[in-house]
């Protein structure tokens, strides 16, 4: 899903309702530790062996933009965004998860990522047992996480902003601001791009003056003004390889295209 839309929020919900020990395997953890492929071998080893204990059962083991660890051959150094270094991981990763993990472990690994296009998707998408263990694919199951629908976004507005100024809350009569409004205009925000905008918005500075200056709706517009690029067709594009339906599409409907529409 896109970025600020709650992937890593649902990882850590998920353990935190499983009572299970969380494991951050995600590159902006890693850093340059580990480097080389002996490092990478002895930094995997490690993690799936204490993932496996069963004193610390369940387990959840967390990779952040997944993608930079799936990075097939044709996609190295197609951009400078994508960190590449974490291709090292990438054989250990397959081998220990499609090798060494089994149904009674109780290990579950979660992948988040907001460009899946930048990775192999015979890498990503699991194929079942057989063959060499990183030939499988990692994946078993994938969910999408749009940005959040109008009401949703009221919401999100209403709460980071009672949330930045608590002594304001819905009783108060200093925040009289228009949720509907700013759900409206923030039309392709994530709500972790809403956070960041009323963090911009609420300094200590502006929220000291409040007393004197209530706050408006066009204090927040300035930051609306600059629409993101709308993710939707891409991530379909993804989820339509991932699960194999362009495939099938193309098949009952002798090889035509399924992203483009039948015209009369």
């Amino acid at each position: 899903g896109p970025a600020g839309c709650g992937k890593t929020l649902m990882a850590l919900a998920v353990a935190s309702e499983l009572g299970a020990l969380f494991i951050n395997f995600s590159s902006s953890t890693i850093g340059n530790a580990f480097s080389g492929k002996e490092g990478a071998t002895k930094l995997c080893h490690m993690v799936f062996t204490v993932a496996k204990e069963k004193a610390y059962a369940p387990v959840v083991v967390y990779l952040d933009d997944c993608h930079e660890y799936f990075i097939g051959k044709q996609k190295r150094g197609t951009s400078p965004s994508v960190n590449s270094e974490m291709k090292r991981f990438q054989k250990d990763l397959l081998i220990y998860k499609n090798q060494s993990l089994k149904k009674d472990d109780r290990v579950l690994v979660i992948g988040c990522t907001s460009m899946p296009e930048r990775g192999d998707i015979k890498l990503l998408k699991w194929k079942g047992i057989g063959g060499k263990p990183e030939k499988q694919g990692f994946f078993e199951k994938k969910l999408y996480f749009p940005n959040a629908h109008h009401a949703d976004k009221a919401m999100i507005w209403k709460d980071s902003v009672e949330k930045k100024i608590p002594r304001f809350g819905s009783s108060g009569g200093v925040l009289r601001l228009d949720y509907q409004s700013l759900a409206y205009m923030s039309d392709g925000f994530s709500a972790g791009a809403i956070n960041s905008i009323v963090d911009m918005v609420l300094t200590k500075k502006r929220m000291d003056s409040l007393d004197e200056e209530p706050l408006s709706e066009q204090e927040f517009v300035w930051f609306l003004e600059k629409k993101p690029l709308h993710d939707d067709e891409r991530m379909l594009s993804f989820t339509r390889s991932f699960t194999g339906l362009e495939s099938r599409w193309k098949e009952s409907n002798g090889g035509s295209d399924p992203k483009k529409k039948k015209t009369k």
